[in-house]
């Protein structure tokens, strides 16, 4: 048997980050656009931008850079705060995930 977890990260009800958020970022961040990640997450473009949008306002800080041209050379990057908050979220859901599974062997392997 195995423990398994969904976490995300809330602020008045409202969901700040988690792991469909994390998911999007990494795959921006990966292909550098927005719209690309949203169709590997088969989700539509204003569905992910909205999402952004969210994260940013509730966090007070910018996490994606859109740069104008298209093929040409636009598209998105993740700013500095918005790598940190990736890379503190991976580091957090690791360490949580652990902590769960440590606490389920200790209560259901006792026997």
């Amino acid at each position: 048997m195995r423990i398994r977890s969904k976490m995300w990260v809330v602020e008045d009800n409202e969901v700040v980050f988690g792991d469909g958020r994390r998911r999007l970022l990494e795959i921006l961040e990966r292909t550098g656009s927005l719209n690309q990640a949203a169709k590997e997450l088969k989700m539509s473009y204003r569905a992910a931008w909205g999402k952004v949008k969210a994260t940013e306002k509730r966090l007070g800080i910018k996490i994606v850079e859109t740069h104008a041209g298209g093929r040409a050379g636009g598209g998105s990057t993740l700013t500095p705060e918005g790598k940190e908050l990736l890379r503190k979220y991976k580091d957090f859901k690791q360490r949580a995930n652990e902590a769960a599974d440590a606490l389920f062997k200790e209560i259901f392997e006792e026997q």
